[in-house]
């Protein structure tokens, strides 16, 4: 099966084979959420299990999340119900938001979806970015694996010295930094950067 099906990645959720969620959300987003008081419309790209989705949710932010695995979608959908969360939870392809949204989230939020899609296709992932990013929208990206060697993948790795010029030639860098409150298995092994249209 191609990494760029549904039915990949619903096999990954049925073999347990889930090493990139963390069963809670992102210590990193937790802390920079906070410093917004104010509701914004933020989108969560390949949103898996719906952690940082969630939490967001629960601070007041109207949320998008999206993801085109089945069991991924149904998971959400479970917990939001469960927990009577209110989010728009979307199964699509993150490749044809722009078809949907224009101009629409304040904040597009990224974590492990970016290193799960073939690098051919990471210049058609910053447009669709782009493209659904409200004119001061901002892209909130916390990448990773920034430490590996090899070419195989999912995950793919992230070479700073490429990606952050990548990311800059359609947004504008405002902050990048090793975040010191990674889980500790990533520790190290993940960049922030924060880059506004």
């Amino acid at each position: 099966m191609q990494v760029t099906t549904s039915e990949f990645w619903d096999e990954k959720y049925i073999s347990g084979n889930t090493k990139w969620d963390l069963g809670k959300s992102t210590p990193v987003f937790d802390h920079w959420i906070a410093k917004y008081k104010f509701p914004l419309k933020i989108c969560v790209l390949g949103a898996g299990n719906g952690w940082d989705a969630i939490n967001f949710s629960i601070l007041g932010h109207d949320v998008t999340a999206v993801d085109f695995s089945n069991i991924a979608i149904e998971n959400m959908k479970k917990y939001c119900n469960k927990n009577d969360i209110k989010m728009s939870i979307l199964k699509m392809d993150i490749l044809k938001l722009n078809s949907k949204f224009k101009k629409y989230f304040d904040i597009v939020i990224e974590y492990t979806c970016f290193c799960a899609i073939s690098p051919v296709l990471r210049r058609e992932y910053l447009q669709v970015v782009y493209d659904i990013l409200s004119p001061e929208g901002k892209f909130a990206a916390l990448l990773f694996p920034i430490d590996k060697t090899t070419t195989d993948g999912p995950p793919y790795a992230i070479e700073i010295d490429y990606i952050v010029p990548l990311i800059s030639s359609y947004m504008n860098l405002v902050e990048i930094n090793i975040p010191i409150n990674s889980v500790p298995m990533r520790q190290d092994r993940e960049i922030f950067v924060l880059y506004e249209k």
